[in-house]
């Protein structure tokens, strides 16, 4: 069999670049393009290991896992040992995804050049339909990913009491899909509460991004707080409150929908 370094460089980093798009998406990191590209390089990299004998040991499982983890930290970097452990097991996920929805258009379709033995995929098709087969397979995933965001996630309006210094503040909070806003430092997620709601000192500053721009919110970590619905109940100090405008008759508060799943 031929092997062209070119062609196998080219399409295992397009096919890993898909894979942290849709790792990116899943952990909603806000992972730079720069980034991003670096981890396609290592991954094209990482495939022309098969040419050289003196490096077979990084195919083994471990070298794999080896691998994978430099990708996932060369990407999205390091902040706690549980953050990147997510991280790490997401992009597995992502590549059980991707695989998925291609084996799935083979069951489907059976398509020339795809096959199944033994339950092992053997792939013998140009790198051009390759390439578009997964990038037909993640587009799909992306698709379903945000059905189910919808769908499993729907906004909500919760009961929100913030607690801090002995004092408590009730009020009504939108979860909202739209809002992925996190403390860099720490990675939790944000609630943003209306101005007039809510007075402090502002501990750290929240750089944001969106349709409008961007920008900073001065923030502060609660001593707790309570978020609850005719469903469930969540309490937790691992959030942090920001302040801005917050321009609704139903409710103060926009939640991170992380929130209600820690």
């Amino acid at each position: 069999m031929i092997v062209y370094v070119d062609v196998l460089f080219v399409v295992n980093f397009f096919i890993t670049y898909l894979l942290l798009l849709l790792t990116k998406l899943l952990v909603k990191e806000n992972a730079k393009t720069a980034r991003l590209m670096l981890g396609a390089f290592i991954g094209g990299a990482y495939s022309l290991v098969i040419l050289l004998d003196e490096l077979h040991f990084l195919i083994t499982a471990l070298g794999k896992i080896l691998i994978s983890a430099v990708i996932v930290l060369a990407v999205f970097g390091f902040k706690r040992a549980l953050i990147f452990l997510r991280n790490l097991g997401v992009f597995y996920f992502s590549n059980m995804i991707l695989l998925g929805v291609i084996l799935a258009v083979w069951l489907i379709f059976r398509p020339d050049g795809i096959a199944i033995h033994n339950d092992v995929v053997y792939f013998d098709i140009p790198a051009r339909t390759l390439l578009v087969s997964a990038l037909a397979a993640y587009l799909i995933a992306v698709a379903a990913v945000k059905i189910y965001n919808r769908t499993i996630g729907k906004n909500e309006i919760y009961s929100l009491t913030v607690f801090k210094d002995g004092k408590e503040v009730h009020m009504y909070a939108f979860a909202d899909t739209g809002n992925k806003l996190k403390e860099p430092f720490s990675d939790y997620p944000v609630i943003v509460v209306d101005s007039s709601k809510i007075s402090f000192d502002a501990e750290r500053i929240i750089p944001f991004h969106s349709v409008g721009g961007e920008g900073t919110l001065k923030a502060f970590k609660p001593d707790k707080v309570i978020i609850s619905s005719g469903k469930k109940s969540v309490e937790t100090d691992r959030v942090y409150i920001a302040a801005s405008s917050v321009e609704s008759k139903d409710f103060s508060a926009i939640l991170n929908p992380e929130i209600i799943n820690i």
